[in-house]
C-alpha cells in the first residue's frame, strides 16, 4: 500500500504587509525622536534658566554684601564726599577716589573705563579697622611723621590712616599715611602731615581697606581692587586685563543702579525723614552737594542703593525665545509716586546682535547703606 503524499505550503509576509510594518516602525521612530527632542529642549531650557538664576544670584549677593559694608570707617561727616589720594600697592600709581560709601558710576566714568555699553558700575569703599568709626583725636599738634593719639591700642603696624582737620576743609582733599611704629600714645607714620592741630582727627582704615570697582565687561561681572591697581587706566580695560579686572560671575550682561535719597525736610523743618523719597543717579557734588544740602549732609541723606542685574543662560536658541528686553523698577520714569523715579534707566541688550536667541533672568534688590544708619540721628538740613 502506497503512503499518501503531503505538500507543505510555506508563506511569508506580503509586500503590502512589509510596507505597513515599515510605516508603523518609521512612525514610532519619528514619535520617539520628537519626544527625545522635546525632552532635550525642556532640559536645556530648565538647565539654562537654572544657570542664569545661579549666576545672577551669586553676583547680586556679592554686590549686596559689599554695599551693606560700604561706608564703615568713613561715615563721619567730615570725611563723606572728600577726595582721597594715595599710591596703589601693585602698579605704584597715584590715584584719587571720592570717599563715599557706594558711588554709582555711569557710562564714561573715569573710575570704570570701557565698561559694556549702557551698563552702570559701582565704586565701594569701607575699612576693616578695629577702632571707632568716628576717628581718634590728636592729643597735640602733629610733627613730621608722628601723631600722638588718645587710643593707640586700636592701631596696628601697617594700618592705613587718614588725618583730617577738626573742621572740614573746602575743598576737602585728603591723603593716606601708613603706621610704621607704635610707642606709647605716639604713632610713627609715613609720610605724615606736619602741623595738624590738636583735636584734629585720625581715621583708621585698617590693614586692608577695601576700595573696589564692580563693572560689567564682556558679559561678565568683574571687580578691580583700587588699592592695588589704577582701575581708571584705560589700557587695563581695553583689552581687558583679567589680572586687574577679575571676573567673579559669568554671563551677567547688564547692571543698573540708583541711589535712594531722602530729600524731604524733617517734621521740624530740618533733620532727616529717614525715608527714601526719590531714586536717581545723582551723586552729591563734592563741593555743593545736592538740592541745597551740603556735601556731607547730602551723603547722610543717601539712604540706600537699588541695583538690578540681567543674567543670561549659555544656550543659543535659534527660535528667539526672548522677544522683549527685561525690565526692572527703574525702567520707567515716574515722578509722581513716592518714592519718585524721575529718570528711566532701562536695560539695553542690543550690543549683542543675537540677544533674542538667549534666555535671561532679571533680578533686583535695594540695599540700605550703613552710613545712613549711623547718621540716622543727624540734624543735617
Amino acid at each position: 500500500m502506497q503512503a499518501p503524499s503531503y505538500t507543505t505550503t510555506q508563506r511569508g509576509f506580503s509586500l503590502v504587509e512589509i510596507m505597513v510594518g515599515l510605516v508603523i516602525g518609521m512612525a514610532t521612530v519619528v514619535i520617539m525622536l520628537q519626544m527625545l527632542s522635546n525632552s532635550d529642549a525642556t532640559k536645556r531650557k530648565a538647565a539654562g534658566g537654572n544657570d542664569a538664576q545661579m549666576n545672577g544670584t551669586l553676583a547680586l549677593y556679592t554686590l549686596e554684601r559689599e554695599i551693606r559694608a560700604s561706608g564703615y570707617g568713613i561715615n563721619d561727616q567730615r570725611l563723606l564726599g572728600c577726595d582721597l589720594t594715595y599710591k596703589t600697592s601693585t602698579d605704584g600709581a597715584t590715584v584719587t577716589v571720592p570717599l563715599q560709601p557706594t558711588t554709582v558710576l555711569t557710562t564714561g566714568s573715569v573710575h570704570a573705563p570701557a565698561v559694556d555699553a549702557k551698563t552702570d558700575a559701582l565704586l565701594v569703599i569701607y575699612s576693616n579697622n578695629q577702632g571707632s568709626a568716628d576717628g581718634d583725636k590728636l592729643l597735640s599738634n602733629s610733627s613730621a611723621g608722628s601723631y600722638q593719639v588718645s587710643t593707640p591700642s586700636t592701631y596696628n603696624i601697617n594700618d592705613v590712616i587718614i588725618a583730617q582737620n577738626s573742621a572740614r576743609p573746602s575743598p576737602c582733599a585728603l591723603t593716606t599715611d601708613k603706621v610704621l611704629n607704635i610707642n606709647g600714645s605716639t604713632l610713627t607714620v609715613n609720610p605724615g602731615v606736619m602741623g595738624m592741630l590738636a583735636n584734629s582727627v585720625i581715621y583708621n582704615m585698617g590693614g586692608t581697606p577695601v576700595i573696589n570697582v564692580y563693572a560689567i565687561r564682556n558679559g561678565n561681572l568683574t571687580v578691580c581692587d583700587y588699592t592695588a591697581w589704577d582701575c581708571s587706566k584705560a589700557s587695563y580695560a581695553n583689552p581687558v586685563d583679567s589680572n586687574v579686572w577679575v571676573p567673579i560671575a559669568s554671563n551677567i550682561v547688564a547692571m543698573r543702579a540708583q541711589y535712594g535719597h531722602d530729600l524731604l525736610p524733617g517734621a521740624s523743618g530740618g533733620g532727616l525723614q529717614k525715608i527714601v523719597s526719590q531714586y536717581d543717579q545723582i551723586t552729591p557734588d563734592k563741593t555743593t552737594g545736592m538740592n541745597g544740602f551740603t556735601t556731607d549732609c547730602s551723603w547722610a541723606r543717601t539712604l540706600a542703593v537699588r541695583i538690578a542685574l540681567v543674567a543670561r543662560n549659555t544656550s543659543y536658541d535659534k527660535t528667539e525665545p526672548t522677544k522683549v528686553t527685561p525690565v526692572w523698577s527703574g525702567s520707567t520714569a515716574d515722578g509722581v509716586s513716592s518714592p519718585a523715579n524721575p529718570t528711566a534707566l532701562p536695560f539695553d541688550l542690543s550690543g549683542n546682535g543675537d540677544w533674542k536667541k538667549y534666555r535671561y533672568k532679571s533680578m533686583e534688590t535695594t540695599v540700605p547703606l550703613r552710613n545712613a544708619i549711623w547718621q540716622g540721628g543727624s540734624t543735617c538740613s
